[in-house]
């Protein structure tokens, strides 16, 4: 029974990260469409803007791309502090869920101030606002070591997909070993990869319709991933199970 149990909460921690990926996927749409064309999630993305930038190759904002990653940077230092003490350890830890909430109080600030007509220091202010918390999220990710998934760094998680495949097959067909099979960790990050892109999918086509409408789906979602956390994971060990009083 507690082999089951364990199994249940993990399953379901394994659908929050999922949910994140969604929410990460969303908020670079978001970032591309009305702030400027940047990404707000995707840190790659900003590096090339920025190179591109420099060689004039196209109208982008070296400013804009550089605000992003700053944001990202402060972020990910912001959350690395506070996953940085002895309490920051566990099947869920408690630090991470607060992140969440600083997460999600971002997104509401971000809700309240964008609007069809913006000026450059407002842009400059929501990129800030949605980039700090897309690196909250990708180190409190990582805190969790799931399958090496930070929620907005797709480029390794696709490698390591493809990487599992080609050994599956080739122990399946070369070696004819018949008894393998592709492990929960392989789907796992190819579903983190699928379900980024039906994210952007949702934010773009929402967009068309109500510019910033989408950022109300991250909001939504990570209400839903707060209860969750809340309702399910603590009090849990290391392992998953129940502390015992």
């Amino acid at each position: 029974m507690k082999g089951m149990n364990n199994l249940h909460v993990k399953t379901w921690r394994s659908g929050v990260l999922m949910l994140l990926c969604m929410s990460a996927g969303i908020v670079d749409v978001i970032g591309y469409i009305h702030l400027g064309r940047v990404f707000t999630a995707n840190m790659t993305g900003n590096i090339v803007i920025l190179g591109m930038s420099f060689a004039h190759v196209a109208e982008l904002s070296f400013l804009r791309a550089a605000l992003a990653c700053i944001g990202f940077i402060a972020g990910n230092a912001a959350a690395a502090i506070l996953l940085s003490g002895g309490k920051a350890k566990g099947f869920w830890p408690a630090r991470i869920t607060l992140i969440l909430f600083i997460e999600l109080a971002f997104y509401f600030i971000f809700a309240a101030l964008a609007g069809p007509v913006m000026s450059e220091t407002l842009l400059h202010v929501l990129i800030l606002l949605l980039s700090s918390a897309m690196g909250m999220q990708t180190t409190a990710a990582r805190k969790l070591g799931i399958a090496g998934i930070s929620t907005t760094v797709l480029t390794n998680n696709l490698a390591s997909v493809i990487e599992d495949f080609v050994a599956f097959f080739r122990k399946r067909f070369r070696l004819k070993e018949k008894t393998s099979k592709i492990g929960g960790e392989t789907w796992l990050r190819f579903t983190a990869v699928v379900i980024y892109c039906f994210g952007a999918l949702v934010a773009g086509i929402a967009e068309i319709n109500m510019p910033f409408s989408a950022i109300w789906i991250p909001i939504l979602v990570m209400v839903i991933i707060l209860i969750v956390v809340l309702k399910m994971f603590r009090g849990l060990d290391e392992n998953g199970e129940r502390r015992l009083r």
